[in-house]
């Protein structure tokens, strides 16, 4: 009698059994992101990395940060996330080098957003030295501070390894973001850039269940 009842049931059970297995396999391999061919160690393998390749000069990079920005405040501990930016050409390496700069002066969040500004709003390119001086001087560094550390080996060094890092991950196009060195998201016909971000907190689940299961 008990039996019969439960096979009452079964219908509703396998049903919802269904959906949240739907729910579960949102985002596919190959249709919203891809497996890198050559995984790469992440800077701390206790933690989910993910990593934003951007460029100042993309205006769907521009777009993505309206969700960036909220986003990443309500990451977890268990989440690291930081951005690389892109070096295809001159151009491209001169605002890494901006950006590099910025982050070693320890004022990487405010130089972000003001680039972001002064390029995508104002239409002013930041590629000349003095150009680039200014924009410093706008932020509270002295033009002596500015040409001591844009010149150090250490901002020359992180340029040349965000451009290693886009070779190993073999990038061809911004905003693209890389998560746990394994997965790689941008933009497709299924996902626009405005849910870049979903698939993105979809893998840093998939990574989070694998790190708890791992020795």
């Amino acid at each position: 009698m008990v039996f019969i009842k439960l096979l009452k049931y079964l219908p509703k059970v396998l049903l919802i059994f269904f959906l949240s297995c739907l729910q579960a396999e949102e985002f596919y391999s190959g249709k919203h992101y891809e497996l890198l061919k050559n995984p790469t160690a992440t800077r701390d393998p206790r933690r989910v990395e993910v990593v934003e390749v951007f460029w100042f000069g993309c205006n769907h990079c521009f777009f993505l940060e309206t969700y960036i920005q909220p986003w990443k405040k309500n990451l977890p501990k268990d989440v690291d996330f930081w951005k690389s930016h892109a070096t295809w050409n001159p151009t491209l390496k001169i605002h890494a080098k901006l950006f590099y700069t910025a982050k070693a002066l320890g004022i990487i969040d405010e130089a972000t957003s003001s680039a972001f500004n002064v390029i995508q709003r104002e239409k002013r390119f930041l590629t000349g030295n003095s150009e680039i001086e200014y924009f410093f001087k706008g932020l509270g560094i002295t033009g002596e501070k500015f040409q001591s550390v844009s010149s150090s080996f250490g901002v020359d060094n992180a340029v040349r390894q965000a451009d290693l890092r886009m070779r190993q991950w073999a990038i061809s196009g911004v905003p693209t973001l890389i998560v746990n060195g394994k997965y790689k998201v941008s933009a497709t016909r299924e996902i626009g850039t405005d849910r870049i971000l979903e698939v993105v907190d979809f893998l840093i689940e998939k990574e989070r269940r694998f790190l708890l299961n791992s020795p």
